[in-house]
Order: structure tokens, then C-alpha cells, then sequence
């Protein structure tokens, strides 16, 4: 039995992308593959983290908001996808927390450092653009969302000064998950408020299981993360 978890640890990395082009495959062909797969991704992904010796609380919290998220949105019902979002959004005050941890001082600290004025304003300047776009689907919704949005591009924010200050493999992929976890949040408001199509749910599926798949390198191989 050893031997056989062994082998499903050992090969947790091809497992995930093999049931992630699956799900994929499902969602562009308009397979059921893509509802059977999906709760499936993040608990696969687990394993591929688990396999090695890094262990994070925050991280492990933040993988089980991942995946509560992703099985509440595969409902149709408005209340169950919000919920869905909620989740999405403890998971990103998660990743915000650990990466905080692994910068030198205070999150207004990060503020005064090099660069950290463009990065906040490119951060604002987008999520302007996109709430303003949005504005008249959102109707009441405009503040959570614009809450849910600073959370997601401070995610963004906080992953590109830690890659400033340690310019290593595993805060790159740190920085690219984040970018692509602002872009699948952003693509899912436009799906929720402003209509969905095929392009839009393949992209949204596709930056999102990157960016999840980024994050997990990070926190796997990163020794700043224990």
C-alpha cells in the first residue's frame, strides 16, 4: 500500500496535468469530463505539494478554499457562485498573508520600496478600467466586487516585490501565478456580469489552473515558505 502512495506522489505533477487537459478538453467539446474532473484538480494538486517536504498551514488552508471555491461555482444557482467567490477570496488573503511573511516588514512598508508606486498604480489604472467597464452589469455589486478586485491585484502587487527582492525560479513562478490568478478573476466577472462565451470560459479554466499550478511550485520548492 506504501509503495502504491509512493507511486501516486511520485507522479502527482503528470496526474494533475493529464486530469487539467482532461478538464479542459471537457469544456471546449461541451464533455460531462469537464463536471467530473474539475472537483478533482485541486485535491490532485495537493498531492503534487505533499510530495515534497515543504508544509504550510497558510498554503494548505489557502488549497482548501481552492477547491470549496471551484465545487460551489460549478453551480448555476447566483448565491452558491458567490459563495464560490467568497471562497476565492479567503484563498487570496491567504496567499497575501504568506508572502507578506517572506518580505522584509510591514505591509505599508512595501509601499515606500522601489518601484512599488508604479506597480500600485498599474494595479489601480487596470482595476479602474475593468470596474468601469463593468459598472452597469454590476449595479449594486460594484463596492464587493472593488473590494474583491484590491485584494486580487494586492495579491498581485505583494508576488511581483517579493520577485523584486529575491529574483529566484520559484518567486517567478510566484509572480506569474498571481498575474494569471488577476486574469481569471477578471475574465470570471466578466462571465458573471457581462456574459460568458466559450473563449472566455477556455481562457478563464486555462490562466486559472496555470496560476494555481504556479503558486503550488512556489510554496513547494521555496525554502522561504516554511
Amino acid at each position: 500500500m506504501n509503495s502504491v502512495f509512493s507511486v501516486v506522489f511520485k507522479y502527482s505533477v503528470y496526474l494533475f496535468w493529464v486530469v487539467a487537459l482532461i478538464n479542459l478538453y471537457g469544456l471546449m467539446f461541451y464533455s460531462p469530463l469537464e463536471q467530473i474532473t474539475k472537483p478533482f484538480l485541486i485535491p490532485i494538486l495537493s498531492l503534487y505539494y505533499f510530495s515534497g517536504n515543504n508544509r504550510n498551514s497558510a498554503y494548505v488552508m489557502a488549497l482548501f478554499f481552492s477547491w470549496f471555491g471551484n465545487v460551489l461555482i460549478m453551480s448555476t444557482e447566483f448565491a452558491m457562485i458567490l459563495a464560490g467567490v467568497i471562497c476565492f477570496w479567503g484563498m487570496l488573503l491567504l496567499y497575501s498573508y504568506q508572502i507578506l511573511k517572506n518580505l522584509s516588514g510591514s505591509l505599508v512598508d512595501q509601499f515606500k520600496k522601489k518601484y512599488a508606486k508604479t506597480i500600485v498604480a498599474i494595479c489601480l489604472v487596470y482595476l479602474i478600467i475593468i470596474i468601469g467597464v463593468l459598472y452597469e452589469d454590476l449595479g449594486e455589486l460594484v463596492p464587493a466586487i472593488s473590494f474583491y478586485g484590491l485584494t486580487l491585484t494586492g495579491t498581485g502587487f505583494l508576488s511581483v516585490m517579493l520577485w523584486l527582492k529575491q529574483k529566484e525560479k520559484t518567486t517567478f513562478a510566484l509572480m506569474s501565478g498571481a498575474i494569471l490568478m488577476i486574469i481569471s478573476g477578471t475574465l470570471l466577472a466578466v462571465k458573471l456580469f457581462a456574459g460568458n462565451n466559450l473563449l472566455i470560459e477556455t481562457l478563464m479554466r486555462l490562466s486559472y489552473i496555470v496560476a494555481q499550478f504556479s503558486i503550488c511550485f512556489y510554496f513547494k520548492k521555496s525554502t522561504s515558505t516554511l
